[in-house]
């Protein structure tokens, strides 16, 4: 049998992060080919880097400031998604890809956000058990859950028949799935523990734009299909695995 002698090598140490607070910017071109990466930790801090023969090459990082909770790139429908949105506090701020500073957004919210989501002009956040939906930072929707929200996500305006509907995907404590339309529960599907963690499949939802992964907090891994419709029942496209925990 083949022994690997492995050793830790550390390109970049940050202060602790929350979940979803790392991100890869894609190339821009023949002229900067490298993809880089984006990291906002506890502290506050927010830097985007690559690395070139193992060196570290800092594109920005931002003063310590108030607790980053999530990070999020966001751009036009169909277009690359480079712009930095950061939840840090009650606050949304957005970076360009150089560092510049040209949004800061004080939502409504009583409490600090926990998890947020950017597509096109439209902004999903959420605090423990609220969740508020701004389209061109005007507040159009808001709903109060019966328990805990612990991710969101919104299926891609990209592959929608209608792209001016927002399909957003609260994971709840109580083991549902939240789909929403407007400020109210379209429906929900009932997954096999508590999910804690949402993400589009293949980063796109796949063919259809419909499919989204999860996982729960007891180490499972799903595949769900969503629909825009309360009329079309989902399916469940894999068996849940209790391979490791997240």
């Amino acid at each position: 049998m083949m022994e690997l002698n492995l050793s830790r090598l550390d390109f970049c140490q940050v202060a602790t992060t929350s979940q979803k607070c790392m991100h890869l910017l894609p190339a821009s071109g023949r002229k900067d080919p490298l993809q880089k990466i984006l990291i906002g930790d506890q502290s506050g801090v927010l830097q985007l880097f690559n690395m070139k023969k193992r060196d570290v090459n800092h594109i920005f990082k931002t003063l310590p400031s108030t607790r980053i909770s999530r990070v999020c790139l966001g751009g036009p429908i169909g277009g690359v998604k480079e712009k930095i949105f950061v939840a840090a506090g009650p606050e949304v701020k957005g970076y360009t890809k150089k560092g510049k500073q040209f949004l800061t957004f004080a939502t409504n919210l009583s409490e600090d956000i926990q998890s947020m989501h950017v597509e096109a002009a439209d902004l999903l956040v959420t605090g423990k058990y609220i969740f508020n939906h701004y389209r061109d930072l005007q507040d159009i929707n808001y709903h109060y859950s019966t328990d805990e929200i612990n991710d969101i996500i919104c299926l891609p305006l990209e592959k929608a028949e209608n792209q001016e509907i927002v399909t957003p995907i609260l994971a709840c404590n109580d083991r549902t799935l939240k789909i929403m339309k407007g400020s109210d529960v379209l429906y929900e599907v009932e997954v096999p523990g508590p999910a804690n963690v949402l993400e589009l499949f293949c980063k796109d939802g796949g063919e259809q734009g419909d499919e989204v992964v999860y996982g729960t907090s007891d180490g499972r891994v799903g595949l769900v299909q969503i629909t825009r419709s309360v009329s079309v029942s989902f399916c469940c496209l894999c068996a849940t695995l209790l391979l490791f925990s997240f």
